[in-house]
């Protein structure tokens, strides 16, 4: 597998294969499904991921667990040419994974040990993080998980989580986000934003000074103040700490960007830093619920000019309940569309930009079969051919699934 540097969406340095431009002529007009081969019925919450787990050049799904699952170990569909296709191991138990407890919660997939190949992390809800390093050859393992991560992290409360070279040694580092808590924790001394840093004696954990209590369900990597070093989006879902941007101070330090310019009583059920503008920094694109008084649900996007955040979600919708959001320039004109999935409704929407810069809808898809779950991430990908792919995930508390549409 190769690994390249990659911005904005994917993270600094993060697993990411290059994104090709899309082939002259296929700008396409619309999302249609393109789900075949994808699962459908079990409770699939809370992450997913991609990469080229069977370096074929093309990206692949790589999901948590689902929820209940008789078959909790994560799970791996390849991305062919008619479809999806789930990896089966013959000859090999749990598709090379070893018999351990195994829950829904995060993903991430980066080179860690340095061989070559694609490792899996995984953040799961009460069960901490974990490390499983393929000493195979395929998408099938044998996954080993590593016995060697500091005893704070194996216990960390989480199920959100990111691969990144956060600090340009060539080795991808994993940054992880406190899951809420239960009723009877101390919200104001546990939890919060940590790094593991993949050092060459082996791993250390660091726990961001002042993220301590913030706690959420989603992270991303990108360059947002322009000095190089990557920062740190957090989907707070603490709707008194709006601490959605951790800027960083170039020497191992990260600070809480101001909420000056945000509305009040926000939480972010997804996050991502995305350059929506083209000018080398990250815009904070956030998927945002909250109480419908407060009119200030659903698609957002923040530009942090230094000292204030500035809003750019002029025709974006005052109250939607959104969980997923992504940014893609389908169309490839240099302005990026963004999609996002409704929490119970089934309904995922494109807005498209405008040149003076309000957003208006631009595509409705109503799936009657998801009205009842909750859909969780919606992430997106293009392939080596140039065709962009958006995923979704879904689940209730007896159904669910994962589903795909391609722009054409």
């Amino acid at each position: 597998m190769r690994l390249v540097v990659c911005l904005s969406a994917c993270g600094l340095l993060s697993a990411c294969t290059p994104e090709p431009s899309a082939p002259k002529g296929q700008k396409g007009t619309r999302l249609v499904v393109a789900a075949d081969g994808l699962p459908f019925g079990e409770e699939w919450r809370q992450d997913f991921t991609f990469a080229d787990m069977d370096g074929d050049g093309e990206r692949d799904l790589i999901t948590a667990p689902p929820r209940k699952s008789k078959d909790a170990w994560p799970r791996i569909f390849l991305r062919k040419q008619n479809g999806w296709e789930a990896i089966t191991c013959p000859g090999g138990s749990r598709n090379g994974f070893p018999a351990k407890d195994y829950n829904y919660g995060g993903v991430a997939v980066a080179d860690f040990s340095g061989d070559g190949k694609p490792d899996i992390a995984l953040a799961m809800h009460e069960i901490g993080l974990r490390l499983f390093f393929n000493v195979g050859t395929g998408p099938c393992g044998p996954w080993e998980e590593q016995a060697n991560l500091p005893d704070g992290v194996t216990q960390f409360r989480s199920r959100s989580l990111v691969s990144a070279d956060m600090n340009r040694d060539g080795r991808f580092d994993i940054v992880f986000l406190s899951e809420a808590p239960p009723m009877n924790a101390n919200t104001d001394a546990t939890g919060g934003i940590g790094i593991l840093w993949n050092e060459t004696s082996g791993w250390r954990v660091q726990t961001i000074t002042g993220s301590e209590g913030l706690f959420g369900d989603d992270l991303s990597i990108g360059e947002v103040n322009g000095d190089g070093v990557p920062d740190i989006a957090v989907g707070s879902l603490s709707d008194i700490r709006p601490e959605f941007l951790w800027l960083s101070n170039g020497n191992g330090e990260w600070r809480a960007a101001s909420a000056e310019g945000l509305p009040s009583n926000m939480i972010a059920w997804s996050v991502h830093l995305i350059d929506f503008d083209n000018d080398g920094k990250d815009e904070l694109l956030l998927g945002v619920g909250g109480a419908p008084i407060y009119k200030n649900g659903g698609p957002r996007v923040y530009r942090w000019d230094g000292t204030r955040w500035q809003d750019l979600s002029q025709g974006l919708p005052q109250v939607l309940w959104v969980c997923g959001a992504t940014a893609v320039d389908f169309d490839q004109d240099g302005r990026k569309e963004i999609v996002t999935a409704e929490m119970y409704t089934g309904i995922v929407k494109v807005y498209g930009q405008q040149p003076d810069g309000k957003w208006e809808e631009r595509q409705e898809i109503k799936e009657e079969k998801f009205s009842q779950v909750r859909n969780y991430k919606v992430r997106s990908f293009r392939t080596k051919s140039g065709e962009d792919f958006i995923v979704a995930n879904y689940a209730g508390e007896a159904f669910g699934t994962i589903t795909a549409w391609l722009w054409q």
